[in-house]
C-alpha cells in the first residue's frame, strides 16, 4: 500500500507540472502573436502615413525655399595635375670637382623648373642655377638635355633655360593681380632631386606679401601659400585651379616652430623678367635714384602707408624732378604704393624712358608730380635702407 500510494503521489506531481509548463507555452504564444500583429499593423498601415507626411513635409519646404549648396569647382585637382604635369622638370647643377688629379663634371645640387614654350624653354630660380658650369634638365618619360642658361635676374631670383627639342607641354602664366587668398593651388616639384614631379595642394594664404630673401637688393611680393614646398622644390610652378602658372616656389619660412609658410614669385613677375631675358638676356629695368624705407604713421596724421625717401641722388630721375628726402610716396601712375615690394613691382610695369606721376607727401601735404624713369646702373647698389633690411624680416631659407 504505500508503495502504490507513493506512485500516485509522483503521478499528481507530474501532471501538475505539465499543466503549468502548457499554460506558460500558449502564454508565451500569445504574446509572440500580439507583437507581431501590431508589428504588421505599424508596418501596412502607420508607416506610409508617416511617410506620406514627411514627403507632403519636404515638398512644401522645397516649395518655400531650400538653401541651395555652393556650386562644385569644375577643375579636379586629379585632372589638373595629370594635364601639367609633364612640363614640370627636373633642374641639376653641375661643378667642376677634382679629386686625385683628375678633373670631372659632377651633378651637385637639384632643383625644379617649368617649361613655359614647347620648343624648349623653361623657368627656374636663380639661386638653383647660380656657379653652375653645366646645366642639366631632366624630363621625366623623356629623357635628360644639356641645357643653356639664357638669363638670369638676381633681384627677382630668377632663370630662363633653353633646351634643344619641340613639342613640348608648356604651362601658361596667370594673372597674379587677380588672385585671392583662400583660393585652391599645387605646388609641383622636385623635393630632395629625387622625389621627382611630385604634388602637394593648399591654399594661398596671402597675396602682396613683402619678405626680402637674404643676399637680394630689392624686395618684390609674394604669394604666400601653405602648400608644402621643401629643398628642391625651388623652380617649380604654383599652380591653380585652371592649370596656369601663378608662382614660382622660392622659399619657405624656416624658423624654429613655424610650418607651411611658401612663398612664391607672382607669374606677372616672372612674364615681366622672362620677357625682358628672352629678348635682352637681362631685365631693363627703371631707375628712379633714391634711397627708401617702409612708412607706417601710427597717429591720425596722413599718411598711414607709403615708401620714405631716406636719401635722392640729385642727379637722378627722382632729384631732378624735385623729390627730396622725407618725401613720402603713396602712388604710382593711380596705383597704391603702401611699402617697398609694391614700389619695385610698380616700377617693373615701366621701362626706361617712360613717363609716370608720382603722388607723394611733403609736409603732411598731398603732392603730384611727374618722372621720365632713367635706366637703372649695374653698380647703383642697395635701393634700400639697409639698416632696416637688417632688422625687419625674418630669415627665411631657400628651396
Amino acid at each position: 500500500m504505500d508503495q502504490k500510494h507513493d506512485y500516485n503521489k509522483h503521478s499528481n506531481l507530474g501532471g501538475a507540472c505539465w499543466s503549468f509548463i502548457g499554460y506558460l507555452s500558449f502564454g508565451i504564444l500569445g504574446i509572440l502573436l500580439g507583437a507581431a500583429l501590431v508589428y504588421g499593423l505599424f508596418i501596412f498601415i502607420l508607416v506610409p502615413e508617416i511617410e506620406d507626411t514627411a514627403i507632403e513635409a519636404e515638398n512644401g519646404m522645397q516649395e518655400e525655399s531650400i538653401p541651395q549648396p555652393l556650386p562644385i569647382p569644375d577643375s579636379n585637382l586629379a585632372d589638373v595635375i595629370s594635364k601639367v604635369m609633364p612640363a614640370v622638370v627636373g633642374v641639376n647643377k653641375h661643378v667642376y670637382i677634382t679629386r686625385f688629379g683628375e678633373t670631372s663634371l659632377e651633378q651637385v645640387e637639384s632643383g625644379s623648373g617649368v617649361i613655359i614654350s614647347s620648343d624648349g624653354y623653361i623657368v627656374t630660380n636663380h639661386h638653383v642655377v647660380e656657379g653652375a658650369d653645366g646645366l642639366t634638365v631632366v624630363i621625366p618619360d623623356k629623357g635628360r638635355y644639356n641645357a643653356e642658361l639664357v638669363g638670369f635676374d638676381v633681384l627677382t631670383d630668377l632663370a630662363l633655360l633653353h633646351i634643344e627639342e619641340t613639342g613640348l607641354t608648356e604651362m601658361v602664366l596667370g594673372d597674379s593681380d587677380i588672385i585671392r587668398t583662400g583660393e585652391t593651388v599645387m605646388a609641383i616639384g622636385n623635393p630632395l632631386g629625387y622625389f621627382q614631379q611630385s604634388v602637394t595642394a593648399g591654399i594661398i594664404s596671402a597675396v602682396g606679401r613683402q619678405v626680402r630673401i637674404p643676399g637680394s637688393a630689392f624686395a618684390h611680393t609674394f604669394v604666400q601659400t601653405d602648400a608644402l614646398v621643401n629643398p628642391g622644390n625651388s623652380g617649380g610652378p604654383l599652380v591653380n585651379l585652371n592649370g596656369e602658372i601663378i608662382g614660382i616656389n622660392t622659399a619657405k619660412i624656416s624658423l624654429l616652430g613655424v610650418e607651411g609658410i611658401g612663398l612664391s614669385i607672382p607669374s606677372n613677375t616672372v612674364a615681366r623678367v622672362m620677357d625682358d631675358l628672352l629678348e635682352h638676356g637681362r631685365v631693363i629695368r627703371p631707375h628712379l635714384g633714391v634711397i627708401i624705407d617702409d612708412w607706417v604713421d601710427y597717429s591720425d596724421m596722413e599718411p598711414e602707408k607709403g615708401v620714405l625717401i631716406v636719401d635722392v641722388d640729385p642727379g637722378s630721375p627722382a632729384g631732378r624732378a624735385g623729390l627730396m628726402a622725407d618725401d613720402i610716396i603713396v602712388s604710382m601712375d593711380g596705383q597704391d604704393v603702401q611699402y617697398l615690394a609694391q614700389l619695385f613691382d610698380r616700377l617693373l610695369d615701366f621701362y626706361p624712358g617712360d613717363t609716370i606721376t608720382i603722388t607723394y607727401f611733403r609736409d603732411g601735404q598731398a603732392n603730384e608730380i611727374i618722372v621720365t624713369l632713367g635706366e637703372r646702373p649695374d653698380d647703383f647698389g642697395f635701393e634700400v635702407e639697409p639698416e632696416a633690411e637688417e632688422t625687419e624680416e625674418p630669415q627665411n631659407e631657400e628651396q
